[in-house]
């Protein structure tokens, strides 16, 4: 019976989703906001840059991104098939079926608040620096600042994380296929993966979006055929009851140190988007309506395609590979292998192929907002960093600040002693509670704040009305509950985090009190922000 709770639970969180998104669309239309795209793009590029300007930010990236990059890029940094391969790997069969039932549909509701207040801050400030510039907006430019960095040590630990994972799983089956030592198969492509994405960060945004709407298509695509395939091969046997059998058989010790703590911590990272989204504000058409409604529709189809699918892995793991017994992934692959192998050398393609595009996603969006922080600085040697590069209209300089600084973060954390859990999952840990710490600030101030002096500050399209509030603390005790079961998962992560808070933290004061005593950077002037935009035309 309580299988169908799970399943209950579940279907309750889905209708809560369409809710909340039917809810923000009604609030749009009444609000009396009208696209110009119908009239013109170019009015539509001229409404946008005016809402830039209105920032003191002159628009120098090209205005390139549209609805289906809008939600690709998310949903690419989510990683549903990445992240489920990890989550099995990591989990195996016997304990995922249990987080899937009854763990999924509560991850699914704190996403939905988390992804709703996120919506509600891209749709009110339109930056590449996102909740970063939403905390600077709201409280100052000292927790602005502290945020943006916080949030790029969280951006650089995913993306040490992913890439580490998309090329450990590549040596595994370069290894299996041609034999030879699977450690240097991996060292060999994650440098080959980071240093593509860095390539691909520095150029022109226009391949970059191609490939991430690309990349969101070919996912959706697989996605559905490998329904369509585990539902044809175990029909009419869809033994459902089978995600929380327990037997003797399900209760064997997961190798490789999995278990219900790492499980949960992989399922949630497939909820969050690392800022992706959020930093390609000034280069989308239509930011303030295209980036909230992408990423929270790809949160949804997350939270809806992802139970199906995971618990149809599950099911085919339990009832067919292992034949109720429980074991890892990799396992089943190579039984799989030794039937299939065409079948099991594009699966773990398709893996390596997910991670890979969720690393780019975060990393470019590192990029952008490293860019976006560098060109207010009042230092010459940060203000380099954020030129934008007139051909390739792109940070050049912070693309390979990015790269540097999470090749920096895998190094050290390979570097680290065994029995503190291993460089993946010191990785994620520090990555997730990084993350949140930025998300933090600006949720924070606006519980704080009265509404009506919130709403001389910022103006959303997107809002869920009166359970905005409601809605916010939700997302405030997801993110301290999610922060706290991380550092139950990874202590020294944990230590890690607090440390570069801390230091980050004393920075930015530093730099305050010597902002205080120099003459302050006037913000630029109508006529310099022409200036800037007629040496960068779109």
């Amino acid at each position: 019976m309580w299988i169908w709770v799970g399943f209950a639970w579940f279907c309750l969180t889905a209708l809560l989703w369409l809710g909340a998104f039917a809810a923000t669309e009604n609030r749009r239309i009444r609000s009396g906001y009208q696209s110009l795209i119908r009239y013109a793009p170019y009015i539509q590029f001229m409404q946008d840059k005016t809402e830039l300007n209105r920032f003191g930010i002159a628009q120098q990236l090209k205005r390139r991104f549209g609805p289906v990059i809008s939600f690709g890029i998310p949903f690419n940094a989510m990683a549903l098939l990445g992240g489920g391969a990890l989550f099995f790997s990591a989990a195996g069969f016997s304990i995922s079926g249990p987080l899937i039932v009854w763990v999924w549909p509560l991850l699914g509701l704190c996403a939905l608040a988390v992804h709703a207040c996120q919506a509600e801050l891209m749709s009110a400030v339109p930056t590449a620096k996102g909740a970063a510039a939403a905390a600077a907006h709201l409280t100052g430019k000292g927790d602005g600042r502290l945020a943006a960095l916080l949030q790029l040590g969280g951006q650089w630990a995913f993306v040490a994380f992913l890439n580490i994972e998309a090329a450990r799983w590549l040596g595994h089956l370069w290894a299996y296929w041609q034999g030879g030592s699977a450690a240097a198969a991996s060292a060999v492509a994650f440098m080959v993966f980071l240093s593509i994405q860095t390539i691909l960060s520095w150029m022109s945004n226009s391949l970059y979006g191609n490939y991430q709407a690309s990349a969101a298509v070919i996912q959706l695509l697989a996605g559905g055929i490998l329904l369509l395939l585990l539902t044809l091969s175990m029909w009419p046997d869809l033994t459902y009851s089978a995600l929380t059998r327990q037997t003797s058989a399900l209760s064997t010790p997961v190798p490789d140190g999995g278990g219900w703590l790492l499980g949960v911590l992989l399922l949630w990272r497939m909820f969050v988007a690392g800022g992706s989204a959020e930093a390609a504000a000034e280069e989308t058409v239509e930011p303030r309506i295209r980036l909230p409604w992408g990423q929270f529709q790809a949160a949804a189809y997350i939270y809806t395609a992802g139970y199906v699918l995971l618990s149809l892995v599950a099911m085919f793991g339990i009832s067919r590979l292992f034949s109720g017994a429980a074991g890892p992934l990799p396992g089943a692959i190579s039984t799989l292998w030794s039937h299939q192998p065409l079948l099991a050398g594009l699966l773990n393609l398709l893996v390596v192929f997910s991670l890979f595009f969720a690393a780019l996603s975060i990393l470019f969006a590192s990029t952008r907002l490293s860019g976006a922080l560098a060109r207010e600085s009042s230092s010459r040697v940060l203000a380099t960093l954020g030129v934008v590069n007139s051909r390739w209209r792109s940070f050049t300089g912070t693309a390979v600040l990015a790269g540097s600084m999470s090749a920096l973060f895998a190094v050290i954390a390979l570097l680290l002693p065994d029995n503190w859990g291993g460089a993946a999952l010191f990785l994620l840990v520090l990555g997730i509670i990084l993350h949140h710490g930025a998300i933090m600030f600006p949720l924070a101030s606006l519980l704080k704040r009265r509404k009506d002096a919130e709403q001389e500050l910022i103006l959303p399209l997107w809002s869920l009305g009166r359970v905005t509030k409601a809605t916010r603390w939700l997302a405030v005790v997801a993110l301290l509950a999610m922060t706290c079961i991380a550092a139950v998962g990874s202590p020294a992560a944990a230590v890690a985090a607090v440390c570069i808070g801390a230091v980050t933290c004393i920075f930015v004061k530093r730099s305050s009190i010597s902002a205080a005593e120099k003459p302050s950077k006037p913000p630029a002037s109508r006529h310099e922000l022409l200036q800037l935009e007629r040496s960068h035309p779109q």
